[in-house]
């Protein structure tokens, strides 16, 4: 009966990935961009790419005589963004707002026919890179390092699997439902955190009185630095690993993912509930992170005791988010100074002030967590729906 079943179920078709129907072109982008031009073309840089958008804020720029060589990867809305160095197989969907602008060398651009984008082609292969199957293959293909590379050609060959075009369908709607809540929920997890942020406004405006003198970071934190991500040890589990690029471009202030994982003794281990700081030119990002995690080299993370702590840290650093650039350095101050972050000042309260916040502020996080666990959910759901292929054929 098995075999039957089998028999009549509806075939897969594998492809290479520039052969799949619907798709018009695979290149990658500016190989010499020349100097950053301020009036000149923005660029999207592998590190603009982050959970499924350009989410760079200072981007590159190049002269127009640049882009113009470049013509083949000037963006048109509904190309697909592939990342092609570092977080590889991450992808973005380009809208109105990106066209004309163009990529760079580490960024390849999926473009498709008329009759591609009608029938969801795009979105279909966006959803492939995110099965085991095609994570698998791109780690194998890039060598699975910190700073690996992806060659355009490997990227062309790409197997992307196609089931019959009724099946196609009814998995694009879930795709596209799915993706409808996903957003949703992002617009809840934002507006919770932002409402948190008006609540600590209030409070650390009207306790003023009830500040402590000179309480330092390191008063009431445990700062950690960053390291490198290590390789696969036996008899180690892999933990999530969080580069800067993590922190910076997290569209909320949970971070519950990450697209590395490293290796590391026990004790270099973060658990939930810490915060994790990345600088950029021109501010300093604080996320908290909602699983056990490893603060990659730049970035650093605080551990703290309490959650009236951790809630009143985590608000104090992102009110000051343009001060603490202060305590960056390197070049374009892109990397943390341990030293430096730990001695920085705080406005910390007595205890009853920080409870009395926390008490509003943890349901408004725990709303957003929720939010995003869900997302997680659908995510898994639809992959997971994509990875079963009962007959396949090349």
């Amino acid at each position: 009966m098995e075999e039957m079943r089998n028999l009549t179920a509806p075939r897969w078709r594998t492809y290479e990935l520039s052969n799949v129907p619907g798709v018009e072109s695979v290149a990658y982008g500016v190989v010499q961009p020349g100097r950053h031009d301020p009036v000149g073309v923005p660029m999207v840089r592998a590190g603009d790419i982050g959970e499924g958008a350009v989410v760079g804020r200072d981007l590159a720029r190049i002269a127009t005589a640049v882009d113009r060589r470049h013509a083949r990867t000037s963006l048109q809305p509904e190309d697909l963004l592939v990342v092609l160095v570092g977080r590889i197989g991450d992808t973005a969907v380009t809208g109105p707002a990106h066209q004309g602008w163009n990529v760079a060398r580490s960024v390849a651009v999926i473009r498709f026919t008329p009759e591609g984008l009608a029938s969801g082609i795009g979105a279909w292969i966006r959803w492939s890179l995110k099965t085991p199957q095609a994570r698998q293959v791109l780690r194998r293909l890039s060598g699975g390092a910190e700073h690996s590379t992806l060659p355009l050609a490997d990227l062309k060959r790409l197997p992307v699997s196609l089931p019959p075009r009724e099946l196609r369908a009814r998995l694009l709607r879930t795709m596209s439902l799915a993706e409808q809540r996903m957003a949703l929920n992002d617009q809840i997890a934002g507006c919770a955190t932002e409402l948190a942020d008006m609540y600590f406004a209030r409070y650390a405006q009207n306790n003023d009185h009830a500040y402590r003198p000179e309480v330092t970071i390191a008063d009431v934190g445990q700062v950690v630095g960053g390291s490198p991500r290590s390789g696969a040890v036996d008899g180690a589990a892999p933990i999530a690993w969080a580069a800067p690029r993590e922190v910076l471009n997290s569209r909320t202030a949970h971070l519950d993912r990450t697209a590395e994982m490293t290796w590391v003794p026990g004790d270099a281990v973060c658990g939930p509930g810490t915060l994790l700081v990345a600088p950029r030119p021109g501010e300093v990002r604080t996320v908290i992170s909602t699983i056990s995690v490893v603060p990659g080299r730049g970035t650093l993370a605080v551990r703290t005791e309490t959650t009236a702590d951790r809630l009143w840290l985590l608000h104090e650093l992102r009110a000051r988010s343009r001060e603490l650039v202060a305590t960056a350095q390197g070049e374009q101050a892109r990397a943390m100074s341990r030293k430096k972050f730990s001695r920085r000042r705080l406005r910390w309260p007595d205890g009853d002030v920080r409870e009395r916040f926390s008490r509003i502020a943890a349901p408004l996080h725990d709303r957003a967590h929720a939010a995003l666990k869900e997302n997680h959910a659908l995510r898994e759901l639809v992959v997971s729906e994509m990875a079963e292929r009962p007959n396949e054929e090349r």
